[in-house]
């Protein structure tokens, strides 16, 4: 039986320069995995620039022992430019690693940079970085909607202090956020702000 060719495209890896020691045999390795290298040396708005140019699928970080300007930067660059960072390292200290998971780092390999191994490990962490995104989005959605019903819940209270019930103050919400094409916590919102607001009704 034939074996079926892989069909995977080639991952595009942004491989920091002035954070790797070996920077012709990592790129080597990187090439012979199947991923096109981006080399980068610059500032961090340039880095932003060419992110948005480049598109890589993940950043590159190679380096004997990760120092504190590296993490700081690390940390700028998931704030920045949300992208999975991969850091290949020679230092095997538990808390260099809690520290580069703390700055945003995507997978903390000690001693694994072979054209074997790293194609897996670059794989596995954009993986892990996507799953972590849709946490964080559904975290974020969650909060925004809690927030959004504390505010509706407010705006119906401050409307059952005039007399309304929960109902006729819920249907009033409601109304003024159909009248003008709003959701309800905007509605709310707005109700709260003119009434916390001398001379607004």
């Amino acid at each position: 039986m034939t074996k079926k060719a892989d069909t995977s495209p080639p991952l595009k890896v942004m491989l920091l320069k002035d954070a790797t020691h070996r920077l012709e045999w990592v790129t080597q390795s990187l090439q012979n995995a199947e991923c096109e290298v981006v080399h980068f040396s610059g500032s961090l708005m340039e880095m932003e620039d060419a992110i948005l140019r480049e598109a890589p699928d993940v950043i590159m970080i190679d380096t004997e022992s990760p120092s504190r300007d590296t993490l700081e930067h690390v940390c700028l660059y998931c704030q920045l430019c949300p992208r999975p960072v991969v850091m290949f390292t020679e230092d095997n200290d538990t808390e260099k690693l809690r520290q580069a998971v703390r700055a945003g780092v995507a997978a903390y390999v000690v001693a694994g940079l072979s054209s074997e191994r790293v194609r897996p490990i670059l794989e596995a962490a954009i993986a892990r970085y996507e799953v972590q995104n849709e946490m964080a989005q559904e975290l974020s959605q969650t909060k925004s909607a809690l927030q959004d019903k504390e505010l509706v819940d407010q705006a119906k209270r401050q409307l059952m202090r005039q007399g309304l019930t929960e109902d006729e103050a819920y249907q009033r919400l409601r109304k003024q956020a159909m009248d003008s094409g709003t959701s309800m916590a905007d509605a709310a919102r707005r109700l709260l702000r003119n009434k916390r607001t001398p001379g607004l009704t």
